[in-house]
């Protein structure tokens, strides 16, 4: 059975469908031939999707990965044709490799088939770990009302602590509300809500 090479190409959702279309589908296949796929027209795939979607998430691509047959090869021109991030493109040639076919990017430079590349795989998987601490370190940060760097979400107070403990002095002198937000330059509302705030605690 003879093998077949496979170009994927990954089109900005952005543009909408173009005339150019075709000539980054072909220069994507061109590039491919350069390298020594033998790719007929018919076996070059390409959908309009945006890099952050996963590969789970494009229809030509996972269509494209059903039907590999052992030996086949899938090439794409840049690596955000296998996925939108370290983890999903592991993901991706992961799977191309357990078809038994072959992934390859063209952009890179070398022609060896990205699954037995040790060197890049290797850097991709630190890659991955990284990016998923990150995450992780987001939602929690998230979760705790706070940013990755440590600061509130939101906005920051108008006032900083020492004033607004001097607004509660003042208020505690009989002062009204209007005039302590006055004297402090802020509006009525912040005025009332340092009130509140203490209220409640």
């Amino acid at each position: 059975m003879d093998t077949r090479d496979y170009v994927y190409v990954r089109l900005d959702p952005k543009e909408g469908s173009t005339p150019s279309d075709r000539t980054t589908i072909r220069t994507h296949t061109q590039a491919a031939r350069r390298d020594g796929f033998v790719v007929h027209s018919r076996w070059a795939a390409s959908e309009r999707v945006g890099a952050s979607v996963a590969a789970s998430g494009r229809p030509k691509l996972q269509q494209l990965i059903r039907k590999l047959r052992p030996s086949d090869a899938v090439i794409v021109y840049t690596l955000d044709g296998f996925g939108r991030d370290a983890s999903d493109i592991l993901k991706t040639i992961r799977l191309i490799h357990e078809m038994g076919a072959e992934p390859f990017c063209a952009s890179l430079g070398t022609k060896e088939n990205l699954f037995n590349d040790n060197e890049f795989r290797s850097a991709l998987e630190a890659m991955a770990v990284l990016e998923r601490l990150t995450e992780a370190e987001r939602k929690q940060a998230k979760a705790k009302g706070r940013g990755v760097a440590g600061g509130r979400i939101g906005r920051p107070p108008s006032l900083d602590e020492a004033t607004q403990a001097a607004v509660r002095t003042d208020l505690d002198a009989g002062d009204t509300v209007a005039a302590v937000a006055r004297r402090y330059n802020t509006s009525h509302q912040t005025i009332l809500r340092i009130r509140d705030a203490r209220k409640r605690s």
